[in-house]
């Protein structure tokens, strides 16, 4: 799974991986196959477009034995393919078709379609599921996670959009200007990202971030918001060690669901907006000029204009140079 912001150079990565740029300098395998001189046709891939990519004038049989006529595969053969991969996308009843007949889910599976009767080593997918609405979406990733568990083969999927990441990965690599920032399992990018562009992109809603001063009491260390003694944090953990960083400015970064409101706390703030959802509710404060977002199982009684406190679960605390970006825990 390919994600990050639009123009991060996503799509770009999948262009190379199928043929379609120049590799300028490295290595690309696909399986242990050196492909930088392989022409796309020979690469054994088959890709998915954002767009569909059909053939207007053609039925959705045509559409998906297309590729396989060019390739001289025999007529019964074909045959075979089609109908089965129209079986397992539950559009039989579509094969005499066109496209513009169709919903925009059944244009998708078509596309899905066209690509299996290939059996390509490599599936290349790129953001498949932008145009249609959210309900479809969620059915579709649902249906596209079915079908890459039935053929256990490679799928390299380009999205803008984390939960589709974190929902249909096995891993993701996280993009940023051309540049990877982390590649892991969705719960790792999740629980241990390695910068606060990581730490923001992934989850939703986002992470609460924080600029915090590193203080020293005695032989106590504690994080004070804005200079404030008032509003401080203790770190109750011996493993960390911030003593490089004191009278220093970090970022503290905080998920909404591992923030507790109490009768006192760690920091106080202004209920500006709440979103109840029935099965849980989103309260989004003003802490001393910061936004903060607290997420609470089922719905809550609390009102705009409500003054709550709010203390940290001090095992999901996170803390990142205030320069680059970079995690210390």
């Amino acid at each position: 799974m390919l994600v990050g912001p639009s123009g991060c150079g996503k799509s770009t990565l999948l262009r190379l991986i199928a043929g379609l740029e120049e590799i300028t300098d490295g290595e690309l395998y696909i399986g242990d196959r050196l492909v930088n001189d392989v022409p796309p046709k020979d690469r054994d891939i088959a890709m998915v477009f954002q767009n569909y990519a059909l053939y207007p004038h053609m039925t959705v049989y045509k559409n998906m034995a297309f590729g396989l006529e060019n390739r001289k595969v025999p007529k019964k053969e074909i045959k075979e393919r089609v109908f089965s991969v129209a079986k397992i996308l539950d559009i039989e009843d579509l094969l005499g078709r066109k496209p513009k007949a169709m919903s925009g889910g059944q244009r998708q599976r078509v596309a899905l379609g066209r690509a299996m009767v290939r059996e390509p080593e490599v599936f290349l997918l790129d953001e498949p599921l932008s145009n249609l609405d959210a309900k479809l979406r969620t059915s579709m990733r649902t249906e596209i996670v079915k079908l890459h568990n039935r053929l256990a083969t490679t799928f390299v999927y380009v999205t803008h959009d984390q939960i589709e990441a974190m929902t249909m990965g096995d891993r993701i690599v996280v993009m940023r200007d051309g540049v990877i920032q982390q590649v892991g399992t969705p719960q790792q990018l999740y629980d241990y990202p390695l910068n606060q562009f990581v730490a923001g992109f992934i989850g939703t809603p986002k992470m609460n971030f924080l600029d915090v001063y590193v203080k020293q009491d005695g032989d106590r260390l504690y994080l004070s918001m804005c200079n404030d003694n008032e509003q401080s944090i203790y770190i109750d953990k011996d493993d960390i060690d911030l003593t490089d960083y004191i009278n220093k400015t970090l970022v503290l970064g905080i998920r909404p669901e591992h923030i507790i409101v109490s009768e006192s706390g760690y920091i106080s703030g202004d209920i500006e907006v709440v979103e109840n959802l029935g099965s849980e509710s989103y309260m989004y404060l003003n802490c001393m000029g910061n936004q903060v977002i607290v997420r609470i199982m089922g719905s809550t009684c609390m009102n705009v204009g409500e003054e709550v406190h709010l203390t940290f679960k001090q095992s999901h605390i996170h803390l990142f140079k205030k320069e680059c970006g970079t995690a210390i825990i």
